[in-house]
């Protein structure tokens, strides 16, 4: 099977947002506590397809994109631009589209209002931070095939040529596989973060983990 790496084109953008709601949910689809694509594409993709495509890479398999890495090489860019420009505009989007109404969104809202520390006060030193991170997303018929391995090879070498020495990744602790995957990479684990979702009424407590692998030319 002929699978290619490459760096992300304008025209891989459906697909890629497409492929990232299909396995956003620990590799099952977003729809399971978010009911909808268009918004969760902007949320989860945007920044990475329209502000900083040159760190983004590719996997196809004729013609199909069946894997993906977003890359970020400066976290407090990020942080401006997802505060700044993205969210005004998701809100407005998702007000237009009647979410806010929807039981899942009132469900991750309250959820949000009790992970306030994990986003207001753990997560601002990763803001105020100018190393980078990531997100990797696998077909559910290409895992098993060193792809991610790939994926990550092709970032890591990106990052180097931008003077990145450190990229993170964060996990959901109940995602097993993707733990095991990132400790193979060589990345280990640097926080523990409590969260709480909510589905269907009903409190989910886990850890998010904050992956680190720290990157050299040597």
């Amino acid at each position: 099977m002929n699978i290619n790496i490459r760096p992300y084109q304008a025209e891989d953008r459906l697909a890629l947002r497409k492929l990232c709601c299909d396995v956003a949910d620990r590799g099952a689809p977003i729809e399971s506590f978010f009911p909808d694509r268009d918004v969760a594409g902007d949320m989860l993709t945007k920044y990475y397809t329209d502000y900083e495509p040159q760190s983004t890479f590719v996997a196809e398999s004729d013609g199909r994109l069946v894997g993906y890495i977003n890359g970020c090489m400066d976290n407090r860019r990020y942080g401006l631009v997802m505060f700044w420009l993205l969210i005004p505009s998701l809100l407005i989007k998702a007000f237009k589209n009647g979410l806010f109404f929807k039981t899942e969104i009132q469900q991750l809202l309250q959820g949000a209002l009790k992970n306030w520390r994990r986003i207001f006060i753990w997560r601002k030193s990763s803001f105020h931070s100018h190393q980078g991170h990531l997100h990797i997303g696998i077909s559910g018929d290409f895992r098993g095939q060193q792809l991610g391995r790939n994926l990550i090879n092709a970032l890591v070498g990106h990052a180097l040529g931008c003077g990145i020495v450190e990229l993170a990744a964060s996990v959901h602790d109940a995602n097993k596989a993707a733990s095991v995957f990132f400790e193979t990479q060589g990345f280990v684990i640097r926080e523990r973060y409590p969260m709480i979702l909510i589905r269907d009424g009903k409190e989910e407590h886990y850890h998010s983990l904050l992956y680190v692998k720290t990157i050299s030319a040597h």
